[in-house]
């Protein structure tokens, strides 16, 4: 068995003794990933694997590296830190209770981004305001973590100015400097069996929670329950940020649930006397629309409540038909204007914001149609015809991101059967799609050149 790939099923059950799950689209790369560490271990029955899991930590750190994608480096998702630092830090240090505000960072990795926050933090002259802690299932992790020291590719996307404000360069590598790591409280967490909150391990009353990557590693029941568990370790008006490819919580606990230009955001709304505020935006009704003029931050300008209507409802679902049948008839700028309009009252669909997208695609609005697709993966990465026509519009702008949306076409058409249909593209097979995509791959990759990637 150690020179083969594993079963999948036994793969799943290898992850689910660490603790996580194995997306659909990486079964393959993680069985032969895992056979790879009978191997080398010199194990080779799969029982025996599963035995010594419970008892050898840096066994089960390298199961847990081969499960997840260690992908991760300073100032990730930019837009979402962005949003951090314009909307969500103002906010919560201006709502002092005598306290620092408490950011959490779940999934934290080998601590770029905790990291990322501290900095952040420090630059916006709140070090002595916020205390930052920050979680992860892998030991061996937490350890490169604490060291703080990192390689170029991990400050890829740091300015130079912060490299040297905050880094002592020593050969090919980049430490810290020691204040910011004092900010960053380290501690091993399995979100996946972890009893939250938990108040006497610190672990509740966050202003502020990234749980950014994590939740794609957990199966449906665990992400229900989590999502009540993050929920209830939000302090009043706290804030909660996920990833595109992250699953939707809103249907699993009562959160505020928006739009940015950073993506899905989640809210814990203040309570007072009994009535659910926002913190931002003033009280919403049941339809979405503020009872009285109010003024919304622009992070909040899609807040609405859970009594809003989720994606794909009965409503949003035939107001969706009528802006298509405008799409058919070539009435594109009319089509996009009513998307706009139904968006504010459904800011949840999927479909609504595609359809956007797709008519300003048509009227050659390329930059706008990028965006309205991008809150569609944000709300959905598994629609394919979202990442296929963001794909289309990066093209020219930034080939690369455009390779990758494409990419995950590929990826995600190609594990269906050739005849399935794709959801949002009328008549459009996952076959057809895949030939799409890889037509659209071949005209990026001739003028980039074969070593571009």
């Amino acid at each position: 068995m150690t020179g083969h790939a594993l079963p999948s099923k036994l793969a799943d059950e290898v992850a689910c003794r660490v603790g996580l799950s194995v997306p659909a689209s990486r079964k393959g790369s993680v069985a032969s990933a895992i056979a790879r560490i009978m191997a080398r271990r010199g194990i080779d029955d799969s029982s025996l694997l599963l035995l010594r899991l419970g008892l050898d930590q840096d066994l089960a750190d390298d199961v847990i590296a081969a499960v997840t994608v260690g992908e991760t480096h300073f100032f990730r998702d930019p837009e979402q830190f962005q949003l951090i630092r314009q909307e969500i830090l103002p906010e919560l240090t201006r709502r002092t209770d005598g306290g620092p505000t408490r950011i959490w960072s779940v999934g934290c990795a080998t601590g770029e981004e905790p990291y990322s926050l501290a900095i952040l933090c420090d630059e916006e002259g709140l070090s002595e305001e916020v205390r930052i802690c920050a979680v992860d299932i892998s030991r061996r992790a937490l350890g490169t973590a604490r060291a703080a020291e990192y390689g170029e590719w991990s400050l890829r996307n740091t300015d130079s100015k912060l490299k040297e404000r905050y880094f002592t360069a020593c050969e090919d590598r980049f430490r810290l400097n020691d204040r910011l790591r004092r900010q960053v409280d380290f501690a091993v967490l399995n979100l996946g069996e972890a009893d939250l909150p938990a108040p006497e391990r610190g672990l509740a009353d966050f202003g502020l929670i990234l749980c950014r990557n994590v939740l794609v590693y957990l199966d449906a029941s665990k992400v229900r329950r989590i999502a009540r568990q993050l929920f209830a370790c939000l302090a009043d008006g706290g804030w909660l940020l996920t990833a595109p490819t992250d699953p939707p919580l809103w249907k699993y606990a009562p959160f505020e649930t928006g739009i940015t230009p950073a993506g899905v955001v989640y809210r814990r709304m203040i309570v007072h006397r009994g009535v659910r505020k926002s913190p931002t935006s003033g009280i919403v009704s049941a339809q979405g629309q503020p009872k009285k003029p109010v003024t919304r931050t622009a992070a909040a300008q899609a807040c609405v409540t859970d009594a809003q209507k989720a994606p794909g409802d009965q409503a949003s679902r035939a107001i969706a038909r009528n802006i298509r049948a405008r799409y058919d008839m070539g009435e594109t700028r009319e089509a996009a204007c009513l998307a706009a309009q139904a968006i504010e009252s459904h800011p949840l669909s999927a479909e609504l914001h595609f359809l956007q997208g797709l008519s300003q695609l048509a009227d050659g609005e390329t930059d706008a149609a990028a965006a309205a697709l991008r809150r569609v993966v944000y709300l959905d990465s598994t629609l394919s015809a979202a990442q296929f026509f963001l794909g289309i519009c990066l093209q020219h702008s930034d080939p690369e991101a455009s390779l990758r949306a494409l990419e995950n076409v590929l990826q995600s058409c190609l594990s269906r059967p050739p005849q399935e249909r794709v959801s949002l593209m009328a008549n459009a097979t996952a076959g057809d799609l895949v030939e799409r995509a890889r037509r659209e791959i071949g005209k990026i990759r001739r003028p980039l050149g074969s070593g571009s990637r």
